[in-house]
C-alpha cells in the first residue's frame, strides 16, 4: 500500500498562531495521558518563536494553558506571541523495519531478552521455562535509535549516551542493550513508525499520539528494564531521542508519512513514494554491509 500521511488518521487536538486562526500548525489524538505540562513541551519541540514567550489558550472558553498535571482537553488552540511562530524544520528520521540479523548483533538480542524476558510496552509474557525455549521468536530485540542510520548515530556522537561498553574500542556501541528491548512483533512495527514513544521525563509514560487501537497510551514502560542498578538499562536518552521524533512525525503540520513496514525493492511504488529514492539508497546499504 502507498504511505498514507498522519492527519488523514483523526486528530481532536489543533493548534495555531492566533494571527492565523484558519491554518492549523499540527495537531494529535489526545487519548488521555496529555497533560498541560506535556502540551507545552510539544508545542516547544515543534515550533520556532522569535521574541516573547508565548501564552496558549482554548479557543472556546479561552482557559490559558499551564504547567500542570491536568490532562488536557480536546479542542483547539490558539498561541499567541509578540513574535513571531513558525513551524520548526528539524530533520525526521524515517526508519526501516529490518529484519536482518547483523554480524554482532546476537549478543544484542540475547542481552535484551535475558534482561526483559517480555514486550515491556504491552506487558505480554510467557512463564520463564517458555520464554527460555521460545522467547526471541514471539519477540523482538529493537533498537530505540535505528540501526541503519548508524552513520548519524556516529556523527552525533551518540554512542556517549552507551555506558555498557566502555571496552569496546573503536565500536559505535550501538547494538549496546541500552540502545534497545523487547517488544511483541505488533508493538514494534508501531515503535518503528513512531506511533508511540515513551517520556522518560514523565514518569516514562507511554504516549500515542495517534489512533491508539492496542490501549497503550498512558501505560509505563516496564521497570525491568529501566533498574539503574542493571549496568544495562535502557538509555533515557535514546528515549528522549525517540520521543521527539514521535512529536515531529506525529504532530507538525500533516505529519509524516506512514510506511509500510516491510517493502520488495524491485517495486515501482518505493521510488514514487516520499522519501523514496532515501529509503531505496539506505536499505541497499543496509543489506550491502552485512556482505562486504
Amino acid at each position: 500500500m502507498p504511505p498514507t500521511d498522519r492527519s488523514h488518521r483523526p486528530r481532536n487536538v489543533f493548534f495555531y498562531d492566533s494571527t492565523h486562526p484558519d491554518v492549523a500548525l499540527g495537531g494529535f489524538v489526545q487519548n488521555g495521558s496529555i497533560t498541560e505540562a506535556n502540551f507545552l513541551d510539544i508545542l516547544a519541540i515543534l515550533l520556532v518563536v522569535e521574541g516573547s514567550p508565548i501564552r496558549v489558550q482554548e479557543r472556546i472558553s479561552s482557559h490559558i494553558v499551564s504547567r500542570t498535571d491536568v490532562p488536557l482537553k480536546r479542542g483547539a488552540y490558539d498561541i499567541h506571541s509578540e513574535g513571531s511562530i513558525r513551524v520548526s524544520d528539524e530533520p525526521w528520521i524515517y526508519r526501516l523495519t529490518p529484519h536482518i540479523v547483523t554480524r554482532g548483533e546476537d549478543k544484542f538480542r540475547h542481552e535484551i531478552g535475558n534482561r526483559d524476558q517480555k514486550c515491556v510496552i504491552s506487558g505480554l509474557s510467557f512463564p520463564e521455562s517458555m520464554f527460555r525455549t521460545y522467547g526471541l521468536i514471539f519477540f523482538e530485540a529493537v533498537h530505540i535509535f535505528p540501526r541503519e542510520h548508524e552513520s548519524l548515530w556516529n556523527q552525533n556522537n551518540y554512542q556517549q549516551w552507551i555506558t555498557d561498553m566502555d571496552d569496546a574500542a573503536g565500536s559505535s556501541k550501538i547494538n549496546s542493550a541500552q540502545n534497545g528491548f523487547l517488544l511483541q512483533p505488533t508493538v514494534q512495527q508501531l515503535f518503528d513508525q513512531y506511533l508511540f514513544s515513551v517520556n522518560p521525563d514523565d514518569g516514562y509514560k507511554i504516549v500515542v499520539l495517534t489512533f491508539d487501537f492496542l490501549g497503550l497510551d498512558g501505560r509505563i514502560l516496564d521497570p525491568v528494564c529501566r533498574n539503574p542498578t542493571d549496568p544495562h538499562h535502557v538509555s533515557d536518552q535514546a528515549l528522549r531521542w525517540h520521543y521527539r521524533q514521535s512529536v515531529l512525525a506525529n504532530a507538525r503540520r500533516g505529519g509524516e508519512p506512514i510506511f509500510e513496514h516491510d517493502f520488495p525493492l524491485e517495486t515501482d511504488e518505493i521510488h514514487a513514494s516520499p522519501y523514496g529514492q532515501e529509503r531505496f539508497e539506505l536499505e541497499m546499504a543496509f543489506r550491502l554491509r552485512e556482505v562486504v
